[in-house]
């Protein structure tokens, strides 16, 4: 009997009811289509966000709506870790399947038991830090929903992949374990992350008056209120993006010095680290959206802000 991962957010983060879920994404994934980004074809490197529905759904949706899954036998998705620290390794999940109130996402128990037995720094989650851990379960609805419009009779099973503390030599084994499988056109590889975390709850009130990082400084020694300055929404937001315009450039390198310089708080930014060493400069990524939970105007407000997007691999081979 498979074991399968229960929706332990389902009810708060997003709807539990499957009427209402299905009804709620198939709005989303209809405002998506109005981009002109629907399954765009060989799209299977992905990135979008893991809050709540309501605010980052539509966000979501857009990454989904993308998402070619024609050839797609298994997706690796990455994501940080919210709740227990970890280094030296990454996790992946024992069960067997990942439930959401629309059906079962399963798992691609097979490959894992490969990866955990053959790579030193991958080993298994426990149930009770799989089941604390929103990073992936928050895109398994949409993922569910979107592969169904799609014309599948069930998702591509997923291999999770989480990540916490991340010295360079992880980062180094981790890419050369996941090489192989990037360069197979048939694996779909995803990162679940949330961009800038911004406010005194969450440790960061960085501030740049004119959307230039040199001008980057906590906000009580750059804010001055001038009628000519950013808001502080648009400050976050050209922070954001300047790191947004560096994945898209494929600079692993300038990706770096922008996280040092910037200590922006982009909880997925080790596993995007991973996903640009394995894309390399050749690799083209195209942002399709982003917002935020909320337009900061005070100092002591906060907001999280969210981005989807997508890329084509421009080399890929079948194995």
């Amino acid at each position: 009997m498979v074991k399968v991962r229960p929706a332990t957010h389902a009810g708060s983060w997003y709807s539990g009811n499957p009427n209402e879920l299905n009804s709620q994404l198939s709005h989303y994934l209809s405002l998506a289509k109005s981009s002109g980004k629907t399954s765009v074809k060989g799209a299977r490197v992905l990135v979008g966000p893991h809050a709540g529905y309501s605010f980052a759904g539509k966000t979501l949706a857009q990454t989904y709506n993308s998402f070619d899954p024609t050839e797609i036998k298994r997706v690796f998705i990455m994501g940080p870790s919210h709740h227990i620290y970890f280094k030296d390794e990454v996790r992946t999940t024992r069960y067997g399947a990942y439930a959401t109130p629309l059906g079962n996402v399963p798992v691609d128990t097979d490959t894992i038991k490969d990866l955990v037995s053959n790579a030193r720094h991958i080993d298994y989650m426990s149930s009770s830090v799989d089941e604390n851990e929103h990073s992936f379960e928050l895109h398994m609805p949409l993922y569910y929903k979107a592969c169904l419009d799609k014309g599948l009779s069930t998702p591509p099973p997923i291999i999770p992949i989480l990540i916490s503390g991340f010295p360079g030599q992880l980062a180094d084994s981790l890419t050369s374990t996941l090489q192989p499988y990037f360069e197979d056109k048939e694996n779909a590889f995803f990162v679940s992350t949330d961009f800038c975390h911004w406010g005194d709850r969450f440790g960061y009130t960085s501030y740049t008056p004119n959307g230039d990082l040199e001008s980057l400084d906590d906000i009580s020694v750059a804010f001055n209120g001038k009628s000519n300055s950013l808001k502080i929404y648009e400050s976050i937001e050209a922070v954001d993006k300047k790191g947004m315009e560096l994945i898209s450039k494929g600079d692993v390198s300038l990706w770096r010095q922008y996280l040092q310089a910037t200590e922006n708080t982009i909880c997925g930014a080790y596993p995007l680290t991973v996903l640009l060493k394995l894309m390399g400069k050749a690799d083209t990524f195209e942002w399709l959206g982003y917002t935020q939970s909320s337009s900061v105007l005070d100092p002591y407000d906060s907001s999280v802000s969210y981005a989807s997007g997508y890329a084509v691999p421009a080399q890929s081979l079948v194995i």
